[in-house]
């Protein structure tokens, strides 16, 4: 475990974010103390000003003894600053500092266990007049200010430290349970999802989009399952048949007539079983969503106009009555050949499957940004338990199995609904009846 903690992407995402706060607190200390001390020194600097002019405005008004006095009395002043009035021949006649070159403006002195900073002036020709203090107040401001940086960049690092480490373990936990759903899944355990914590974060919505993904993968082997058994089933049947035909045929002491005939519903027969295999490959080709790339905006109600052309007579002749209700139009994306092949599929099954003198209504109607097509029929309806199954490739029910079909019009309309991003549901009515509600994204 704790190699894979050291591991984690979070712990490394934790140090370079530590490490980036630590260069930039730094920075920002180098940045406070440039400017504290240079703050400082400008304080010193205009202090020291402001004293030699009190000086010079002394020595204006009253001479020498009142230059002097004045420096006296600024340096009998609490925090006051160091002086040296300097006379021409070098003697120091006020101050406590010893005599040194005279210097004009801004000066540093360094002097043993101290470092001064001043300014200076004439306050007549071969008088010179000296004002600086001492730096160690700012050597002061400069270490309380780094021994600051350095506190606070330690306490820094541990809270990153200990955030990183939090967020890690935590990110570990629900990568590994992430893991654990993958390895129950490859164990055989199909059920088997990852936890979702409904924080609506990176980790959720990466869970949840695997889970969709893991459910679309089991509905797609049960599919499979489902298919390959109904496949077994159902094939098993005519293809006994042609086996009995054909053995028939070579045993018998049957008639030329007699072995074309056989032939030919032999034929017959393997056209039926190649047919169903077409259906089921067309079937797979819509589902691998090639069709997608030919989609172009469409309206439904000239489609559905349309269906009632094509089959209003084909009903009629059955003893139907096929009606449209176009109450909004709408415009969607999709392929039109498709479209016609799944509402022919539907209207197809309204026919074949409801007795004489039924009625067939497609309807048309936009609802919350939704394009909802039905096809409703007032016949006997479908059992509420075999809703789910109508859908199923292969599927037929027991009322249906002695009229010709394969069971893969359904299954066929529900891929061509999938391919298209909408939703078909069966709709459960207040009187007999089938109504297949289909809603798909305008």
């Amino acid at each position: 475990m704790r190699n894979s903690f050291l591991r984690t992407e979070g712990l490394r995402l934790s140090v370079i974010y530590a490490a980036a706060f630590a260069l930039s607190v730094l920075a920002m200390g180098a940045v406070v103390m440039v400017i504290v001390d240079q703050a400082f020194r400008d304080q010193i600097l205009q202090s020291s000003r402001a004293d030699i002019a009190a000086v010079q405005h002394g020595y204006a008004s009253k001479g020498m003894e009142e230059a002097q006095e004045v420096v006296e009395q600024l340096m009998a002043a609490p925090g006051a600053s160091d002086f040296l009035l300097l006379q021409r021949d070098g003697k120091a006649l006020a101050g406590n500092l010893p005599p040194m070159p005279a210097q004009t403006g801004a000066v540093s002195l360094e002097r043993p266990g101290h470092d001064i900073l001043g300014a200076g002036a004439y306050l007549a020709p071969g008088i010179y007049i000296f004002s600086g203090s001492d730096l160690s107040r700012i050597h002061a401001a400069r270490k309380h200010l780094i021994q600051a940086m350095l506190w606070l960049l330690g306490a820094a690092l541990v809270l990153a430290a200990l955030g990183g480490a939090l967020v890690s373990r935590s990110f570990l936990r629900r990568t590994d349970a992430m893991a654990s759903a993958c390895r129950a899944i490859m164990d055989g355990d199909m059920r088997a999802r990852i936890p979702v914590r409904g924080s609506g974060d990176e980790l959720d919505r990466l869970a949840a989009a695997i889970n969709a993904m893991l459910d679309r993968i089991a509905a797609l082997m049960e599919n499979l399952r489902q298919v390959t058994s109904d496949i077994a089933h159902d094939l098993r049947t005519p293809v006994t048949h042609l086996r009995s035909r054909l053995e028939r045929a070579d045993s018998d002491d049957a008639t030329a007539a007699e072995y074309r005939q056989t032939l030919h519903a032999a034929i017959a027969k393997t056209d039926e079983i190649l047919a169903q295999f077409a259906a089921l490959l067309r079937i797979a080709q819509i589902e691998g969503g090639e069709r997608r790339a030919g989609f172009a905006a469409m309206a439904l109600a000239p489609l559905l106009l349309q269906m009632r052309e094509m089959f209003g007579a084909v009903a009629e002749e059955a003893g139907h009555r096929l009606d449209v209700v176009i109450r909004q139009d709408a415009t969607i994306r999709g392929d039109r050949e498709l479209l016609v092949q799944l509402f022919s599929n539907l209207i197809e099954n309204a026919i074949l499957h409801t007795p004489a003198g039924c009625h067939i209504t497609l309807t048309l109607e936009v609802k919350d940004d939704r394009a909802i097509a039905t096809v409703r029929d007032d016949g006997p309806g479908v059992p509420r338990e075999e809703h789910e199954k109508l859908f199923r490739r292969l599927y037929r029910r027991e009322a249906s199995r002695t009229r010709p079909g394969y069971g893969l019009g359904l299954s066929l309309v529900a891929a061509i609904v999938e391919l298209h991003g909408a939703k078909v549901e069966i709709v459960e009515l207040p009187t007999p009846g089938l109504c297949v509600k289909l809603t798909f994204p305008v």
